[in-house]
């Protein structure tokens, strides 16, 4: 799993929190909107994200116990057995992110806050 995929994938989970939280700054928001279109291109986030103050994982990594590695999975369950048999993952064929989703009965499709497409269901 590559570092940009790692970066890609936190970007897109908190992406509805950091446009709520940039909506009052417009400078602030123009940063946001130039690195979703950084990220819809496939560039690194890396230098735009730390102008927004938004840590990524090799900051993360230096700053704590090393307890933070893996893909980031949003709403995981706490046990190694997952309901659907499955995960929801990256829209894109490519799968340039490595962002995993667990879906619960009755909830909603996980949406990737990137490109704005519902997520792909991918067996175990």
């Amino acid at each position: 799993m590559s570092g940009q995929a790692v970066e890609l994938a936190l970007f897109c989970a908190e992406l509805p929190t950091l446009r709520a939280a940039l909506s009052a700054s417009p400078d602030r928001w123009r940063l946001l909107d130039r690195a979703v279109d950084a990220a819809r291109a496939g560039a690194p986030l890396t230098d735009l994200l730390r102008q927004l103050g938004i840590a990524m994982p090799d900051d993360v990594d230096r700053e704590s116990d090393g307890s933070r590695g893996g893909a980031p999975t949003s709403n995981p369950l706490p046990f190694a057995v997952h309901l659907n048999e499955g995960f929801y993952r990256c829209p894109l064929a490519a799968r340039p992110c490595d962002r995993r989703q667990d879906r619960g009965p009755g909830d909603p499709l996980p949406t990737c806050h990137v490109h704005g497409q519902a997520m792909r269901f991918e067996p175990i």
